[in-house]
């Protein structure tokens, strides 16, 4: 059996022209070609922030639970806690706060 070389490259240098021009024609194709070496940096990071005020007896008591998952540190739940007790007016000195830091690795 004589196997033609030629006959065959024409073969599939007409399939895959046929079909880059199919591709073309219905519809735009987007490509992206990305490369990475050593370990993929993992930015995990996930913040759970919980403010319950409540008014018992005329008192003013606020609870905050505020729970960290991932690659967080301290001073970014610092950090965000700051942020949101000054976002809702809460005084962070005042004696009728509680507040509980809870980091998952």
């Amino acid at each position: 059996m004589k196997v033609e070389y030629k006959s065959m490259f024409l073969g599939v240098l007409t399939g895959i022209i046929g079909v880059v021009i199919l591709l073309f024609v219905l519809g735009n194709v987007e490509t992206e070609l990305s490369f990475t070496t050593g370990d993929p940096i993992k930015k995990n990071k996930n913040i759970n922030v919980s403010i319950n005020r409540t008014i018992d007896n005329g008192e003013d008591l606020t609870n905050v639970i505020i729970k960290g998952s991932g690659k967080v540190t301290r001073e970014e739940l610092d950090a965000e806690l700051e942020r949101l007790l000054q976002e809702h007016g809460i005084d962070k000195n005042n004696s009728n706060i509680n507040i509980e830091i809870e980091i998952n690795n």
